[in-house]
């Protein structure tokens, strides 16, 4: 994938607020004089400048995958202010945004593998090391933003009014809870009373005790291994809510995600505890209650795709690196953390 002329990828508009961000942000004038679009994502654009550096640049979706009510470039552009003043940074620094010109700019990160690289293509002490390492900075994460989610809102509330409060998930939740219902009684399983748990599972994973940030899309190729850290990026489906929406994807795993493969029990506790010595790290202790909330996270993703179960049920579609009906069936023997 080569460098093409700035015209046909940057608009003149966005080409000059590039300009006029990065000079801020650098200190000296800046010309953008490259311009390639990245993962064939025609919103995600690096800009190359006349002095050999590159950033990434963020416009909006013509239409984000969980809806364009969402605003994911105003999520994004929020979360990235908002989490720059971690003092260890886990994000992609934010170089400047113009949301009249509808850009932001971020730094482009170290080079490195995906975590997608490392459980699809490396050996066992890579998937390992890297399993741990996104539980690490996920603990990380949450555990610096328990008790700062005010700044987060206010963020969202200059750049995303409009965004719904909650999870994406929690939507997602309502919206199988039917089909999961009728799946489930038209194989013999007994539904008194499962309404009533569903309502239950979902005020609990709106927040509470572990009311935090939560980016609700770690798939492993949104996470980057480079320089013995991790970074975690892409913050479009960013909201408040518990933080066992991120932390049971080292469960589950990977709900949301393309790239799907059951982890090791064995790992998976390593992860989970490496997890939670990063919250105690902060002054955080997590008992039981947040198993109880993890537990709920599964639970919500199986009842989140009912209407998948109810035609996995009939015929198993291919998504990602396998198909539907081993995804279910994990989701749903996975043990109680």
């Amino acid at each position: 994938m080569g460098y093409h002329p700035v015209s046909p990828v940057l608009s003149a508009v966005e080409r000059e607020a590039a300009e006029s961000l990065l000079g801020e942000a650098w200190g000296g004038p800046v010309e953008v004089c490259t311009a390639e679009v990245v993962w064939h994502r025609s919103h995600v654009v690096r800009p190359g400048t006349l002095d050999g550096r590159a950033v990434i640049l963020k416009r909006p979706r013509r239409r984000h995958r969980r809806g364009p009510e969402r605003n994911a470039f105003g999520i994004e552009l929020a979360s990235l202010e908002y989490l720059a003043g971690m003092p260890v940074p886990v994000a992609p620094r934010l170089l400047g945004a113009d949301p009249s010109a509808g850009i932001l700019l971020m730094e482009e990160l170290p080079a490195g593998r995906s975590l997608a690289d490392s459980l699809l293509l490396g050996n066992q002490a890579d998937a390992t090391a890297g399993i741990v390492a996104y539980a690490t900075a996920l603990g990380s994460v949450h555990a610096w933003s328990v008790g700062r989610t005010d700044a987060f809102e206010r963020a969202r509330a200059r750049y995303s009014p409009a965004a719904g409060p909650g999870p994406w998930w929690l939507d997602r939740i309502e919206r199988g809870r039917s089909q999961f219902l009728r799946v489930a009684s038209g194989l013999g399983m007994a539904t008194e009373g499962a309404d009533a748990e569903i309502d239950l599972l979902v005020r609990m994973l709106g927040g509470g005790r572990y009311l935090s940030f939560v980016h609700g899309d770690l798939c492993p190729d949104n996470l980057r291994l480079a320089d013995r850290r991790l970074r975690i990026f892409d913050f479009e489906d960013a909201s408040l809510g518990s933080v066992a929406l991120d932390a049971a994807y080292l469960l589950a795993p990977f709900p949301s995600c393309w790239c799907f493969a059951a982890v090791p029990a064995g790992i998976a506790d390593l992860a989970m505890g490496a997890y939670r010595t990063a919250l105690a790290s902060s002054g955080i202790e997590a008992g039981d209650d947040l198993g109880i909330e993890l537990t709920a996270a599964l639970a919500g993703w199986v009842v989140a795709r009912g209407a998948m179960t109810e035609q996995a049920l009939d015929s198993d579609r291919e998504w990602g690196t396998t198909t539907m009906r081993p995804r279910l069936v994990s989701w749903t023997e996975r043990p109680s953390p």
